[in-house]
């Protein structure tokens, strides 16, 4: 009897201390899975961290930066090579580098401003690439959009395409829509539709862009601005020395009493002289 009680209490010890050996093994396996949990979710957060900080560290240089490149090539008129042009493109190309919608608007229209005042090879097309490809993503500028207008303008001249007068007008509706006062796209306006009624196949088109023309110094006309004409008559200043040059003699022959409206507003003394 005795060695039987023994047998079960060798037994039972034995069950006892594989169950300890197990509990044991049980614990430290479970203690060991929350620690390394609590570790991996420190790293994680640390490593989150340290991202977040290099990101905006490193997005700030790039503001920076972005703001250092257009800062000169405003101070050279935005009159320099076309390299300079493709590294700025190349920001806005570029996913991993992080840049606010607000500098991706400044930096197209500083795109833009090069390429009206570059000599590169097919500007007016890289143009109005440019303002296709950005002008449903962000928010342009006004002065982009008439910019583009421009560019369109110079392709109508060449090849007298409807589709590039009426891409035209609405880049320079898009920018007046953001400034109504802008000079420069009422001008742009004014010069189109005089291109339009030189280029006119018949006399129903001629009467279509003689209306156009009628609506557009109208417009100006209750425009309340005082910036509006000096600034229109300033571009016309500048745009007579260029192929508008017929355009503007055309337009101030045709239309005198309207033109002489912007031209009191405007504080002008006498009509542009010829070209």
């Amino acid at each position: 009897m005795r060695e039987i009680v023994n047998w079960w209490l060798v037994v039972i010890a034995a069950l006892i201390s594989l169950m300890g050996f197990l509990a044991n093994k049980y614990a430290k396996a479970y203690l060991q899975t929350i620690v390394e949990g609590k570790v991996n979710l420190l790293k994680k957060e640390n490593e989150e961290k340290i991202k977040s900080i290099s990101t905006h560290y490193f997005s700030t240089v790039i503001d920076s930066l972005l703001d250092f490149k257009i800062e000169t090539i405003t101070k050279k008129n935005n009159k320099v090579e076309e390299a300079v042009v493709d590294d700025l493109k190349s920001y806005l190309a570029d996913e991993s580098i992080t840049i606010t919608e607000r500098k991706k608007v400044f930096l197209i229209d500083t795109i833009m401003r090069c390429y009206y005042w570059g000599n590169y090879p097919q500007r007016i097309e890289k143009m109005i690439d440019l303002i296709k490809e950005y002008e449903m993503k962000f928010p342009l500028l006004e002065s982009t959009y008439v910019n583009a207008a421009i560019a369109f303008s110079d392709m109508y001249d060449r090849y007298g395409t409807k589709d590039y007068l009426s891409s035209a007008i609405e880049n320079c509706n898009k920018s007046i829509k953001i400034l109504p006062d802008y000079g420069l796209a009422f001008a742009q306006k004014l010069e189109l539709y005089t291109m339009a009624l030189s280029k006119a196949f018949d006399s129903a088109e001629v009467k279509q862009f003689d209306n156009e023309l009628l609506k557009v110094f109208k417009d100006i006309d209750n425009n309340i601005s005082t910036y509006l004409c000096t600034e229109l008559m300033a571009r016309f200043e500048t745009d007579k020395k260029s192929f508008m040059g017929p355009y503007l003699e055309k337009l101030y022959k045709e239309y005198p009493e309207e033109m002489a409206k912007i031209m009191a507003r405007a504080g002008a003394t006498s009509p542009l002289s010829s070209p």
